[in-house]
């Protein structure tokens, strides 16, 4: 059995439009670490789709404070936490049991979307 979890399906559903280089690779690094330290922490957990919301939160709660990364890093896990659940299909409650805001109305657009489509399953 691998010992990591297969994220092509997650990758391809995730599209970088107008996301300048490097950006793309590190989030796509960021999201494979955090199903990494999910497998690793939950041996059970050997595909994207079962992920549950408690894998999220322990990685939020518990994996990212004993990390002890810096502010700016801490946040780029979770932008790329909140496209790790936008991929897996997961509904916003999600986000707020995360105590993350959900995607807003107004702003900058985003550089990055989540295809929809259930063709990629």
């Amino acid at each position: 059995m691998a010992n990591y979890m297969n994220l092509k399906l997650i990758y391809i559903r995730i599209k970088f439009n107008d996301m300048k280089p490097p950006h793309p690779v590190r989030h796509r690094n960021r999201i494979r670490k955090i199903a990494e330290a999910i497998k690793e922490r939950f041996p059970e957990v050997n595909r994207p789709e079962k992920i549950k919301l408690k894998h999220i939160q322990w990685f939020s709660n518990y994996w990212l404070e004993a990390q002890g990364y810096s502010p700016s890093t801490r946040a780029d896990y979770i932008s790329s936490l909140k496209l790790l659940i936008e991929a897996l299909g997961r509904s916003e409650h999600w986000l707020g049991s995360l105590g993350l805001k959900p995607k807003g109305a107004g702003g900058r657009p985003r550089a990055s979307r989540v295809v929809k489509s259930k063709k990629y399953y």
